[in-house]
């Protein structure tokens, strides 16, 4: 209906402002980049994207991730060991299909230098879902 295609404009507007300065703040040298394809990568609720984490203190990063079908999520993670083996929790929102509130419980393996593998689980809700998902992914981060 017109109403509900007004509705979802307006969050896709306020959600796209509110990201904006968000991921201007995280551009810095500092930054971890990394790009990620599985089934639910936890730093967004997607498949395949682009993700910058900067840390804030100790174990806590806050990150972006622009990716599909998510499309851009904002949100802060905690990972056990960022470097290494071990638990990562994330929460976040963001724009897109399964992304408007998330949050996931992962183990993240180092594969390789920069690769790692999470396996875990989470939640989302959205306008289309809400509901738990699995998190099968793999990362590449670049140094």
């Amino acid at each position: 209906t017109k109403m509900t295609r007004f509705i979802l404009k307006d969050v896709f507007i306020c959600c796209y402002m509110a990201l904006a300065p968000f991921a201007c703040a995280c551009a810095d040298e500092g930054n971890m980049r990394s790009y990620h394809l599985g089934f639910m990568y936890p730093n967004g609720a997607d498949v395949a994207g682009y993700t910058v984490e900067d840390r804030i203190k100790d174990n806590i990063y806050r990150f972006y991730t622009f990716g599909l079908p998510s499309i851009a999520s904002i949100g802060v993670t905690y990972y056990e060991n960022y470097e290494g083996n071990g638990l990562a929790a994330s929460c976040g929102v963001g724009l897109g299909v399964l992304s408007m509130i998330h949050g996931s419980l992962a183990y993240q393996w180092q594969v390789q230098e920069t690769d790692y593998v999470k396996l875990g689980a989470g939640l989302a809700t959205s306008l289309v879902y809400n509901g738990a998902f699995p998190v099968i992914s793999y990362e590449h981060r670049f140094h």
